[in-house]
C-alpha cells in the first residue's frame, strides 16, 4: 500500500516540476521588445510623416542637430478611447538635442502637429491591435 502512494506522490511532484519548467520556457521564448520607431523632428517637417505600429510599441521623436527653429510635438487628434491625451504632447519647444518618446497602448489613429509650424509639420501614427 505504501509503494503506490509514494509513486503517486512522485508522479505529482514530477508534474509540478514539469509545469514550472514549461512556464519558464514559455516566458523566455517571448519575443524581445522592439525598439521604438524613430521620427526625426526637422525644420518644418517630421520624417517620416506617417508610421504604422502594433499596440505596445513606442515612437521616439528626435530633434535634428541641424534645426535652426524651435519645434514641439502636439497630439491634435487621437482615438476616442484615449484617456490622457496631454501625455502625448511635449510641454516645451526645442531647437536641437531633444527627444520625446511615448508607448502607444490604445489602437487607432493619432494626428500630431508642431504647434509652432502647424500648417507645415504634420504626421500620423496608426496603431494596430
Amino acid at each position: 500500500m505504501r509503494r503506490p502512494r509514494m509513486l503517486r506522490a512522485l508522479a505529482a511532484a514530477c508534474c509540478v516540476v514539469a509545469a514550472a519548467l514549461l512556464g519558464v520556457t514559455a516566458a523566455a521564448a517571448q519575443a524581445p521588445k522592439k525598439p521604438p520607431v524613430k521620427v526625426t523632428v526637422n525644420d518644418f517637417y517630421f520624417a517620416p510623416t506617417a508610421v504604422t505600429i502594433k499596440k505596445g510599441r513606442a515612437v521616439k521623436w528626435v530633434w535634428s542637430s541641424y534645426n535652426t527653429y524651435p519645434h514641439d510635438v502636439h497630439l491634435k487628434q487621437g482615438p476616442k478611447a484615449l484617456k490622457n491625451k496631454s501625455r502625448f504632447s511635449t510641454t516645451t519647444t526645442a531647437v536641437t538635442d531633444a527627444h520625446f518618446q511615448r508607448t502607444f497602448e490604445v489602437p487607432g489613429t493619432y494626428k500630431f502637429i508642431c504647434t509652432v509650424h502647424p500648417s507645415e509639420m504634420k504626421m500620423t501614427v496608426i496603431v494596430k491591435k
